[in-house]
């Protein structure tokens, strides 16, 4: 009877994951290699779609009073000036849902809080050790021993090993150029509206959270003679920019500030599954961040959920794997393209493009919703399987 999994990576997706199918009465083993719960990059929108997830596996409710509400976006140049501002009350009406915003770890607390008591081990740094097939479990090896179970849901992030030896052959990941540094600060004193700001090959998030505190995301294309190492810091890129960004900057410690070279698949893998072993999150989809990977990781573990949680035999469980990667992979694949040519949009370097680039978003910011339409359609249109 299939009725066990363990789960490598106690993020977003694996935590998702393990929710979802304990919530349909399977066993559950989360395994992370870290002390403690732990979440890079500080805060997090969650959008439609997400929610939707979230609800899906029982946890929508507790996120939302971890949350705020977003209320208003848009766009801005670095002197100030707005290219775009609209309200987002267009998004509720229009998916059922706000675009809401917390801190990861507080997202990965709510997962966590969900599960069974002693369902997550800390410590523990797994990897695939046998996919498993008909006739034989799948083995994970966890320090010297190796562990088996009905399925294995790798959640092991960007760099997993669990794809690497699923697919030894693929090409792995590449740079995309780009560099970030993210950061929470406190919000007391300053004036805050949730935007980005567009510069030559530069963009500067701010996403306002409860409890007084603020995210902001940096990011800088690495082209010409623009070399940045994460030790120098965004404040020579972004200082100058307009306020609030040099108080947020001042406010960033450099042992909090996180640092990352922003990477993507070379191509996406031609399976999220291989014997009883199967991909979620960024493990099987990685992209750059101009979608909401994470909302598509909460869809992943609902998905994931849906197809396999009733199987009872190897072959209930192959067919809902299958039905898992003909469902996740065209829609992950697609919303990859697409982050990609958001992030090249909106990091144009040379005069001209820029000018271009800002004129349209501009024109676009007096109707956003007939503007922005069917991007926004393609990433949080999302209904879960059997809602």
């Amino acid at each position: 009877m299939i009725r066990s999994v363990n789960v490598i990576g106690a993020g977003i997706a694996g935590l998702a994951t393990a929710v979802a199918l304990a919530g349909r009465g399977w066993a559950v083993r989360v395994f992370e290699r870290g002390p403690e719960l732990r979440a890079t990059g500080g805060g997090i929108g969650i959008t439609p779609n997400g929610m939707l997830a979230l609800d899906a596996i029982g946890v929508g409710d507790a996120v939302r009073a971890r949350a705020v509400v977003q209320h208003e976006g848009g766009v801005r140049v670095p002197g100030g000036r707005w290219i775009a501002r609209s309200g987002l009350r267009f998004v509720e009406e229009r998916y059922g849902e706000p675009i809401r915003a917390l801190p990861r770890l507080d997202l990965v607390k709510a997962l966590a809080d969900a599960l069974p008591p002693g369902a997550v081990r800390f410590g523990a740094c797994a990897e695939p050790a046998g996919a498993g097939d008909a006739r034989t479990p799948a083995t994970i090896r966890v320090g010297g021993t190796e562990l088996v179970s009905d399925v294995v849901v790798a959640a092991d992030g960007i760099r997993s090993a669990a794809r690497h030896a699923l697919h030894p052959g693929h090409p792995g990941l590449r740079s995309t150029g780009c560099v970030s540094w993210r950061c929470v600060v406190p919000a007391d004193g300053l004036s805050l509206a949730a935007a980005e700001t567009w510069g030559p090959g530069l963009r500067f998030s701010i996403l306002p959270l409860p409890g007084g505190r603020v995210h902001f995301s940096a990011l800088a294309r690495m082209t010409g003679r623009r070399r940045v190492v994460g030790a120098d810091g965004p404040v020579p890129l972004f200082g100058s920019w307009h306020d609030p960004i040099p108080r947020l900057l001042e406010r960033s410690a450099p042992e909090v500030l996180f640092f990352d070279r922003i990477e993507e698949l070379v191509c996406p893998v031609d399976s999220f599954f291989a014997g009883r072993v199967v991909l979620v999150g960024d493990a099987a989809h990685p992209m750059t961040p101009n979608v909401g990977s994470a909302n598509l990781a909460l869809e992943d573990a609902v998905e994931l959920a849906h197809a396999i949680g009733p199987a009872r035999s190897w072959d209930e469980l192959r067919s809902g794997l299958a039905a898992y990667d003909a469902s996740r992979r065209p829609r992950t694949s697609r919303l990859s393209r697409m982050s990609r040519w958001m992030g090249r949009f909106a990091e144009l370097s040379s005069p001209v493009a820029i000018a271009a680039r800002n004129s349209g978003v501009w024109l676009g910011g007096f109707l956003p919703e007939a503007a922005s339409r069917r991007s926004m359609d393609a990433m949080v249109r999302w209904v879960p399987p059997g809602g």
